[in-house]
């Protein structure tokens, strides 16, 4: 059996996400004959509770201290604080079957879920989390945490082109969404614009060129471009598009758009906080930004000093996930993710 150890995370602190103990082992995972670790699941065994899950990660030993406490006891020492109006929640939604085994769809039965994803191999990935659409939305719409809006992938859009526009509709109607579903043309954006949303965002990861943009600007005004961000400026596999961030960004701001979103992808679903560098490029930039990617609720204040005006919450972060009522506490799922579409994803209906 692996040792276990202390996950290192420059700038902050990982731990179990059940129990709050640093005393994790990634998990192991056979494959044929040859048990493997598999970077891809980021899925940690807890050698103190037992569970399987990802890592939460806290900035500093005392507030990993208090989670784990937290967790031990049942109570909180208060309420977790409530985000500044400008920061938006990131909800990643996928269809999940109702049981997956090693891939493969056990149970063919399909609901739409709130998850963690992760970016790696040139797609998002889903990853081993998933809470219903209601109540994640309780958890971060409520009282204590007041989203007034979210910002939503579609993953099923964004990795194959089939948006569970059914789900999305249901959001639509619990509050105003900014919608990212893998538009590829400006065909799509009209189809995302048919669900009650305040703006279809348009990312540089399913598009060819900035031309695309122009086209797409030419029949909508309600459209938000994104730069996908992994080291560069994010184009799709058939792109010879420029990566240089600058380049691109002033591309936007004469082809006569406003705002703009940069989600850096690598950070995403790592509560890391922003990458400092990345967010001194931006500085300058006239847009009314937001930026996503290991962002956290704490981080909006800095930002909006720093002229990015809305900050993009990571899913999943600890304030969120100590919202979330007990009974769904987001459970790591017992295979890997399914990497091909189901034949009746745009009909899923949505969960509430």
């Amino acid at each position: 059996m692996p040792r276990a150890v202390r996950v290192p995370v420059p700038g902050d602190v990982a731990a179990c996400s059940h129990c709050g103990s640093v005393r994790v082992q990634p998990k192991i995972w056979v494959q044929g004959f040859l048990p493997t670790i598999n970077d891809e699941r980021q899925t940690y065994v807890c050698r103190d509770c037992g569970k399987e899950g990802i890592l939460v990660r806290f900035a500093s030993e005392e507030a990993r201290a208090a989670y784990a406490e937290e967790a031990r006891t049942g109570v909180h020492a208060r309420d977790p604080p409530r985000p500044a109006a400008d920061a938006i929640p990131i909800l990643p939604l996928d269809a999940v079957p109702l049981l997956e085994v090693r891939g493969i769809d056990a149970i063919p039965i399909y609901r739409s879920k709130v998850v963690d994803a992760r970016w790696s191999d040139g797609r998002l990935h889903r990853g081993g989390y998933r809470v219903d659409v209601a109540t994640y939305w309780d958890a971060v719409g409520g009282s204590r945490y007041n989203a007034g809006r979210v910002y939503v992938l579609d993953l099923a859009g964004i990795n194959h082109g089939k948006p569970n526009f059914e789900a999305l509709r249901g959001i639509g109607k619990r509050t105003s969404m900014l919608l990212d579903i893998g538009a590829r043309s400006a065909e799509d954006v009209m189809d995302g614009l048919m669900v009650d949303v305040e703006a279809v965002v348009v990312g540089t990861k399913n598009l060819r060129s900035v031309d695309q943009f122009r086209e797409i600007r030419e029949i909508s005004e309600g459209v938000v471009p994104c730069l996908d961000f992994a080291g560069g400026v994010v184009w799709s596999d058939r792109s010879k598009e420029d990566s240089d961030l600058g380049v691109v960004a002033r591309a936007l701001s004469e082809a006569g758009f406003g705002s703009l979103a940069v989600m850096d992808l690598s950070r995403l679903g790592t509560f890391a906080g922003p990458d400092r560098q990345l967010v001194s490029r931006l500085e300058g930039l006239e847009f009314e930004l937001m930026l996503g990617g290991g962002v956290r609720e704490e981080d909006a204040a800095g930002l909006r000093e720093r002229g990015i005006a809305h900050a993009l919450v990571d899913p999943f972060t600890p304030v969120i996930r100590a919202l979330l009522p007990t009974e769904e506490k987001p459970a790591p799922a017992e295979a890997i993710p399914v990497e091909k579409p189901s034949k009746d994803v745009r009909g899923t209906p949505a969960p509430g």
